[in-house]
């Protein structure tokens, strides 16, 4: 299997998770074991995203709008997570 085809699987992987994947990003961002450094780039950078004006695609336009807002946050989360080691993610 390829790196590109790793890639994709995991991140399907993860989109089918997702209902599990909210719960676990938010006791992550609560525990004390993870370094602040990672903390800052899912809630820092969300933040950042939303709050900005400006956007990939502008939200005004239907679907499309909102579907790069869940393509951010999805990633964000995706990199947030890979970011602490395996014993503290398992652990939730």
């Amino acid at each position: 299997m390829g790196w590109l085809d790793q890639q994709v699987s995991r991140r399907l992987v993860m989109l089918l998770n997702l209902p599990k994947s909210v719960p676990l990003v938010w006791n992550l961002v609560w525990d004390k074991r993870v370094k602040w450094t990672a903390k800052l780039v899912f809630p820092g950078a969300a933040l950042a995203y939303f709050l900005l004006p400006y956007d990939l695609i502008p939200d005004w336009i239907p679907l499309l709008g909102q579907l790069d807002d869940l393509t951010v946050m999805f990633l964000l989360m995706e990199r947030f997570i890979s970011m602490i080691p395996d014993y503290i993610v398992n652990q939730y």
